[in-house]
């Protein structure tokens, strides 16, 4: 495997003052492409476990706001892009695990289809949600990343379907506002894993 990758040293504000100008994009979507593809052929070119532990757990030692930087701008269809969402997903996941299984359990009756792709056990609890989506993070560079993809595009579209049951059951108009909001975002993050996961499994997520 290549060196292991180290965290680059902040700028101080003065330093940046003194940048001329915005990142060329063109150059973000290089560096974007360039390190998504090192990461994923990083880890299966190696046989570390450590090493596959270290990118399961990359957005919280390294910092979730470093990985935005490189890879929020792709778009869902690429790899970055991908990526991108799939850390999001488990990182929102792990942190707020009650509050996740709440909205998947309203949700998990809704599709019985996508309740199976997702793979929770039944019932679900909240260590068997964390574990899920660790699985499903490691199976993304271990294993199908069509199947991960798809995994968990599937835990969030439930997540959304069961917001929006919770956001039905609200008397607050603002806070039914705000629930049906979040459960659209939700959703398009869903299906947008969801239609990565078909890309990658015809070999077009680049």
């Amino acid at each position: 495997m290549p060196a292991p990758f180290r965290r680059p040293a902040s700028l101080s504000p003065t330093a940046q003052d003194q940048l001329p100008g915005d990142p060329d994009p063109a150059l973000s979507t290089d560096l974007a492409h360039r390190s998504a593809e090192a990461l994923l052929a990083g880890v299966r070119g190696s046989a570390e476990p450590e090493v596959v532990e270290r990118v399961v757990s990359l957005a919280r030692t390294e910092g979730l706001e470093d990985l935005a930087a490189l890879w929020s701008a792709s778009p869902a269809g690429t790899l970055p892009g991908a990526l991108w969402r799939l850390y999001a997903v488990h990182t929102w996941v792990q942190r707020d695990s009650d509050e996740a299984l709440r909205r998947y359990a309203a949700g998990s009756r809704t599709v019985p289809g996508l309740r199976y792709l997702a793979g929770l056990s039944e019932p679900p609890d909240v260590a068997s949600v964390r574990a899920t989506l660790d699985e499903i993070l490691r199976g993304a560079f271990t294993g199908d990343l069509a199947v991960a993809l798809g995994r968990a595009g599937a835990v969030m579209m439930l997540i959304a379907y069961g917001t929006a049951h919770l956001a039905d059951d609200q008397h607050d108009p603002a806070v039914q506002q705000d629930l049906t909001s979040q459960a659209s975002r939700l959703l398009a993050t869903g299906e947008e894993l969801v239609a990565a996961a078909r890309l990658a499994a015809a070999g077009e997520l680049s």
